[in-house]
C-alpha cells in the first residue's frame, strides 16, 4: 500500500542491512560457543567473561559496519536501484533500522548467553513475542491510522528495544551463571 518506490527502497535497503546483521549475529553465534563450552568445563567466570567481551566487541564492530554502511549508503542503495527516490527513501530506511541495531546486538548476544546455558526455549519465545508480536500488533493498530513509511518503520525500534528488555529481565530473573556456579561448587 505504500508504493512501488517504497517497496524497491526496502528491498534494496535490506540487502545492504543484513550485512551489519550478519556482524551483530556472529557474536550471538559466538557467546553461544564460548558460553557452552565453558560452561560444560565447568568455567562460569568465563562466561559472563564472554558475554561481556561478545557485547564489548559487538558494539565496536558493528559501530564500524553501520559507520562504512551509512557513509556509502547512498552508493550501495544505487547498486540496487539508480532511482534518487528510491535511494533516498532507502537511506531513511537504513537509518531507522540501524538507529535501533544496538538493542538487536543485546538481545542477541543475551540470547546466545542463555543458549550457551542450554536455556534455549525461553530466549525463543521472548523473541517471537518481542518481535513479532510487538510488530502484528503495530501494523494492525498505529499504522492504519498513519500510512506513512516512517510509521511502519517505527515497529522496528519498538520491537527491538522491547526484546533487549525482554533479554534483560529473563537474564535477571533466570541468573544463569550463579545457578551453574552453585552447581560447580556443590
Amino acid at each position: 500500500s505504500l508504493g512501488t518506490i517504497v517497496m524497491a527502497a526496502s528491498s534494496a535497503a535490506f540487502n545492504i542491512e543484513i550485512f551489519a546483521y550478519d556482524v551483530l549475529n556472529s557474536f550471538s553465534q559466538a557467546c553461544t560457543t564460548f558460553v557452552g563450552q565453558n560452561f560444560g568445563a565447568g568455567q562460569v567466570k568465563r562466561c559472563k567473561k564472554a558475554l561481556g567481551l561478545c557485547m564489548a566487541e559487538g558494539v565496536v564492530s558493528l559501530t564500524v559496519s553501520i559507520a562504512i554502511i551509512l557513509t556509502f549508503g547512498h552508493q550501495l542503495l544505487a547498486l540496487f536501484n539508480s532511482n534518487p527516490e528510491v535511494i533516498e527513501v532507502g537511506y531513511s530506511r537504513l537509518i531507522i533500522i540501524f538507529a535501533a541495531y544496538f538493542f538487536t546486538l543485546t538481545y542477541e548476544v543475551l540470547s546466545g548467553y542463555l543458549r550457551g546455558f542450554g536455556i534455549s526455549v525461553v530466549p525463543a519465545v521472548l523473541t517471537m513475542i518481542g518481535i513479532c508480536g510487538v510488530r502484528i500488533t503495530w501494523i494492525y493498530t498505529v499504522f492504519p491510522k498513519d500510512q506513512s513509511l516512517n510509521n511502519i518503520m517505527m515497529a522496528y525500534p519498538l520491537s527491538l528495544g522491547t526484546t533487549a528488555v525482554f533479554m534483560l529481565i529473563a537474564l535477571i530473573c533466570l541468573h544463569p551463571a550463579a545457578k551453574a556456579l552453585k552447581r560447580v561448587q556443590e
